[in-house]
């Protein structure tokens, strides 16, 4: 220790701070003017603000341009203009659960630092706001006030000072205020004149960037009528407000944001992909969907939701996120990629066009025949199994639309870059990351194996039917050709190759031998497709053994029916009772009714199952063979009351088919019309051609069949029929797969259409004309 007498009071130097520190600040922490525009709309956001206007006043111009920002919020007093909007880093949003003091709202910043974006944009700021005083809001006029504060600050005269501890005494910041209870509460900022000249591509540049600052709506709203499955997600949680009250974004004046595209285009939507991290209960759903347009064009996808429970250790953190994809085409540019939203504001620059923040450019450039890693890692969780080629179907950023929602609550450990663009990479982040890329993995995956496979198989199959339809002969249905094709081909390559063996030609014999290992393969996918349908054609087969016997029965049932028919009209006329003669006549018309109903059912099978209906392909009249089939179904339209409505030609014909395949397609087809519409309901069959096809509508007016999920009908043993119908019976279910399996064998097509007014349900088939 000194001694007493020799200690002296030491003065050390203060800190002092160099006022260049705005410019220095305002570049590291504020990295482009949508960041610092995003920046002012949140401190409207953090002042309970439901509307927020940004204005553009000339910004091409840098001698007169301006932009202004207006808002509904409660405003600033001086007293917090000093402490809040000129301290900078300042404490008034830090704390443990600050929320703001009207709507409750988590703040989006507590840095302090969001004034700095005036400093990039504009020379000078000026700042008007009516604080509001503290009563009820009003849900009309939004908050009353009673005090108005204006002030002004001069960057350019600041940076001319030394240090920031001038400014108090320079004039280069001014502020005033008075009484006012007439407008309102409020701030409005306006920045002028602007340190950048505003050009056609810098103000497309923001609009690219600001066009998504807020989540679209149609990315929250209800799925419903677009998703083919119930959605996942019926409310999304975008932001942590106790009170909720809205916050709309509004860019006016030369800012105003082009017309976007995207509301039309969503219709054009094929999946859905949604992600629920629930943290409270450490659970993990995501719900991969086709869209109802995805399922017109291919009727077999499905969706599929993974529901797991998440380890413990595993990062703790709660987010949704949605995410629309389109498999044939690009979205609008500026609504391209999967966004992040933090509290309802975007987060840059994840969703920008040069950032693949979920590597999904990456991927496609460089996709290849491999099955997808990140779900292979997954193996144990029973996913859907992979395929080595569904990593051709990975697509970039241009194909998805999505947004991920985060909130402070539920991912309270993520923390904000110094620039204000993206996170500190931590283990929360790269979770949602890990977590968003497999569920778009996952969609590839299941859209692969109900897309692809099935449009190639589609293609492969159709083609090959319809040229098998043009070279059977009439005598031959075109599988029949195609097997003896086969079989004849592969008995040429093996020719061939003998021949080229005697003579030493060995890579002759090489080809042929390739040769027939591609005719054997073809072999084997007609026998695989032939084969699926075996069981069922086995089943059906040993009933239509007995048909030829049944129908020589219901003639001889027939005939006794005539033969007591004419016993009771010849005791009628013996009768002398009057009363027990008209009894008599009665019960023998019935016998007759009777036998009437048997000779129909008899010609109709016989035209299904004699030799006749099966001996040679020709071009059908559809009119009279449809009124051979409504005959046999008179008993059930009459009962029911039935209008039937009939629009074909008297000479359209069909394409060349066997007989008994056009009794059966009319058969399956208005069999399922008359059993499922209603007492005095419609029918309306029709027909149509052009040039290159045929096609045949049955309509009916009962029960509505849902198209998007219509394919299930097809499948065999499908029926909803219940109550035995005494005319048609019970149904098996299998009346549309078979009309589907005769129309596939001439490589058409048969499904459920939209139908024409006044009817409930269609079923269109069609087949190719050559």
């Amino acid at each position: 220790m000194w001694p007493a007498e020799k200690q002296k009071a030491v003065r050390l130097p203060g800190f002092s701070v160099d006022t260049k520190l705005f410019r220095e600040l305002g570049e590291l922490l504020v990295g482009r003017e949508s960041t610092a525009l995003i920046e002012l709309i949140k401190n409207a956001y953090d002042a309970d603000a439901t509307k927020v206007a940004i204005v553009g006043e000339a910004i091409d111009d840098l001698g007169a341009g301006a932009i202004v920002v207006s808002d509904n919020g409660i405003g600033m007093s001086e007293k917090e203009f000093a402490s809040g909007f000129l301290r900078i880093a300042g404490r008034s949003k830090t704390g443990t659960d600050r929320r703001s003091p009207w709507f409750e709202r988590r703040y989006t910043g507590e840095k302090g630092v969001g004034r700095l974006a005036a400093h990039k944009l504009a020379h000078k700021l000026s700042v008007r706001s009516r604080r509001w005083n503290e009563e009820e809001r009003d849900t009309l006029h939004g908050f009353p006030a009673s005090y108005e504060l204006a002030a002004e600050i001069d960057w350019d005269a600041i940076e001319e000072l030394e240090t920031i501890a001038d400014i108090e005494e320079s004039g280069a910041v001014k502020v005033e205020s008075k009484k006012r209870s007439k407008e309102s509460a409020g701030t409005q900022l306006r920045l002028a004149p602007l340190r950048r000249q505003w050009g056609e591509r810098e103000r497309n540049q923001f609009f690219q960037e600001v066009s998504t600052l807020t989540p679209p709506e149609i990315l929250l709203a209800p799925l419903d009528d677009i998703t083919a499955t119930k959605p996942l997600l019926d409310q999304m949680s975008v932001r942590d407000e106790l009170r909720p009250g809205g916050f709309e974004v509004n860019y006016l004046g030369d800012l105003a944001i082009p017309e976007g595209e995207l509301p039309a285009a969503v219709a054009g939507a094929s999946w859905v992909i949604e992600v629920d991290c629930d943290r409270q209960q450490r659970k993990l759903t995501i719900s991969v969907s086709p869209t109802r347009r995805t399922v017109s064009e291919y009727t077999n996808a499905e969706g599929f939701v993974l529901e797991r429970k998440l380890p413990s250790d595993s990062p703790n953190v709660g987010f949704q996120a949605r995410i629309l994809q389109k498999s044939n085409g690009q979205w609008p540019a500026r609504y391209q990629g999967v966004r992040v939203y933090y509290e309802g504001f975007r987060v840059l620059p994840y969703g920008d066009a040069k950032d693949d923040w979920l590597q999904l450019d990456r991927d496609y450039r460089a996709r290849g025949h491999n099955e997808l890693g990140r779900l292979r890692r997954r193996s144990e969780w029973d996913l859907p199994p992979g395929s080595q080629l569904e990593g051709l179907a990975v697509q970039g950023n241009t194909a998805v639309f999505g947004a991920v929602l985060l909130t402070r609550t539920g991912a309270s450990d993520l923390q904000m870059l110094v620039n204000r663009e993206g996170f500190l990479p931590n283990e929360q982040f790269t979770f949602i990351e890990e977590t968003v890329r497999l569920a778009i993995d996952l969609q590839v995956r299941v859209r692969y194996a109900a897309t692809s496979t099935v449009k190639q198989a589609r293609r492969a199959t159709s083609g090959r039917q319809k040229r098998a339809a043009e070279r059977a002969s009439s005598g031959q249905s075109p599988s029949a050709h195609l097997l003896r094709d086969i079989h004849q081909r592969a008995q040429a390559s093996i020719s061939n190759a003998r021949s080229a063996m005697t003579v030493g030609r060995f890579a002759d014999a090489q080809a042929e031998i390739a040769k027939l290992e591609e005719t054997l393969g073809s072999a084997v996918e007609l026998s695989d497709e032939m084969t699926s349908e075996a069981t069922m054609f086995r089943v059906l087969a040993s009933i239509g053994l007995e048909h030829a016997a049944f129908v020589h029965e219901v003639r001889s049932i027939s005939l006794v029916a005539q033969s007591v028919a004419e016993a009771l009209d010849r005791v009628a006329a013996a009768e002398e009772n009057i009363g027990r003669a008209k009894k008599l006549r009665a019960i023998a018309a019935e016998s007759r009714e009777i036998r009437e109903r048997l000779r129909r059912n008899a010609v109709y099978l016989a035209d299904v199952t004699g030799i006749e209906g099966r001996r040679r392909r020709s071009r059908q009249g559809v009119r009279d063979r449809l009124e051979r089939v409504l005959a046999f179904f008179d008993a059930s339209i009459h009962k029911k009351a039935l209008a039937v409505r009939i629009q074909v030609d008297e000479d359209a014909v069909t394409p060349p088919i066997f007989p008994a395949e056009l009794t059966a397609l009319l058969s399956n087809l208005i069999s399922n019309a008359v059993k499922f519409t209603e007492e005095g309901g419609r029918l309306h069959i029709s027909t149509n051609e052009d040039k290159d096809s045929f096609q045949l509508k049955v309509e009916n007016s009962g029960a509505r069949v849902d198209i998007a999920a219509a394919e299930k009908w097809f499948e065999p043993f499908r029926s909803t029929s219940i109550d035995i119908d005494e005319s048609l019976g019970q149904g098996m279910g299998l009346g549309l797969t078979i009309t589907r399996s005769l129309v596939d064998e001439y490589g058409g097509r048969v499904r459920f259409v939209a139908p024409s007014e006044g009817y409930e349900t269609a079923v269109e088939l069609e087949l190719p004309k050559k």
